[in-house]
């Protein structure tokens, strides 16, 4: 009996126990862990998209060769920065030079048949006006000075043509930049006309631009003149500020989703840190409202269907439920139009009753 007696009263220890430290220590109380003041501040709608860096056109230049032959020489490589002028490549122009040396003995001797035909031609000239030579005599005269100053501007041009084909020999940059790529190197033979042959690529990275996607039931929202905030997975902690220069009236289909490409400039201190095909993280500022009561987003609670407030009053008393009207909602404060005050302590951390003590606050 004794020993039946003595189990009970384990027994009833044990669940006093377990009673103590389950629902002896769960409280009907609201507990406030973190909270904030209710003021006036700025509030913006925000839109987000996603965005990549790209360069301007005309910030990267493929440069080819017009001209035919073995490249001789190719003084530049992957990540040489290059000025406007600055020789590149340049093919082996042996056989234009020899045509040029070709042409110009063809344009002397044009040159010297004129010369004799335009003395030849007063003397015939002369002789038939004394009659001692036909009318026939003169016009063939006449025509042979002719046909010789065609053959004179015929060898000029043709010596011109030879020339602009011996500049296409020696290739130069047309713009500032950085060589992002060389196809082709010394001793390689090119041929032009059988296709676009590339060469040397030159990229100018301090011309920059981005492009938002914009989602098609977002674009409505977006105009020229919003302000932009953006970052890069390169550099988390600095934020990028830019304008929306225009919006792309062609779509883009990706995953059966229509984006508008929205363009926003670079400018070349941004362009230091950035680099073409970056992805950004974009943040749209599409309506702001300054100087109105703001109460921050981690204050605002969803109880069932509605969303509410907990204000404190005294922190020896439960808080308040209190449900705001808010207007314009931002990504972390929210415009209130009635329910709350400035000054107004709300909760934004909190257990709510029947949760446990350890466990993390709404």
């Amino acid at each position: 009996m004794k020993k039946l007696i003595f189990i009970l009263i384990a027994a009833l220890l044990t669940g006093g126990g377990v009673w103590y430290f389950t629902a002896g220590q769960s409280t009907d109380r609201i507990k406030v862990l973190k909270t904030a003041k209710v003021a006036r501040g700025s509030v913006s709608k925000v839109l987000e998209a996603t965005g990549i860096v790209k360069a301007q056109v005309g910030a990267q230049v493929k440069i080819g060769a017009q001209a035919t032959g073995v490249l001789e020489s190719v003084p530049v490589k992957v990540g040489d920065h290059v000025r406007k002028g600055d020789l590149v490549a340049r093919i082996d122009a042996r056989e234009l030079k020899a045509r040029i040396s070709e042409a110009k003995a063809n344009l002397d001797l044009a040159q010297a048949k004129l010369q004799y035909m335009e003395k030849n031609l007063p003397r015939q000239r002369t002789l038939v006006q004394k009659r001692l030579e036909a009318q026939d005599s003169l016009d063939v005269a006449t025509q042979d000075a002719q046909m010789a100053r065609f053959s004179v501007a015929a060898a000029k041009a043709k010596l011109d043509t030879l020339r602009v084909q011996l500049s296409y020999t020696s290739i130069y940059s047309p713009i500032d930049g950085v060589v992002s790529q060389v196809a082709a190197q010394e001793g390689e033979t090119i041929v032009s006309g059988l296709s676009v042959s590339n060469l040397i690529t030159v990229l100018n990275p301090e011309m920059l631009e981005m492009w938002i996607y914009v989602d098609e039931t977002d674009v409505g929202r977006v105009k020229a003149g919003l302000h932009v905030r953006y970052t890069v997975d390169a550099y988390r902690e600095k934020v990028f500020e830019g304008v929306v220069d225009r919006i792309y009236p062609e779509p883009e289909i990706r995953d059966n989703i229509v984006y508008y490409r929205t363009l926003v400039k670079v400018t070349r201190e941004q362009a230091d840190f950035l680099r073409p095909e970056m992805t950004t993280q974009c943040k749209i500022i599409v309506r702001t409202k300054d100087d109105v009561l703001v109460v921050p987003n981690n204050a605002l609670k969803w109880v069932k269907d509605r969303q509410v407030c907990f204000r404190v009053t005294d922190p020896e008393k439960q808080p308040e439920e209190v449900t705001p009207k808010l207007g314009l909602v931002g990504l972390e404060t929210s415009e209130v139009l009635d329910g709350l005050s400035e000054g107004d302590v709300v909760a934004t951390q909190l257990v709510l009753p029947g949760a446990k003590v350890g466990k993390k606050g709404l």
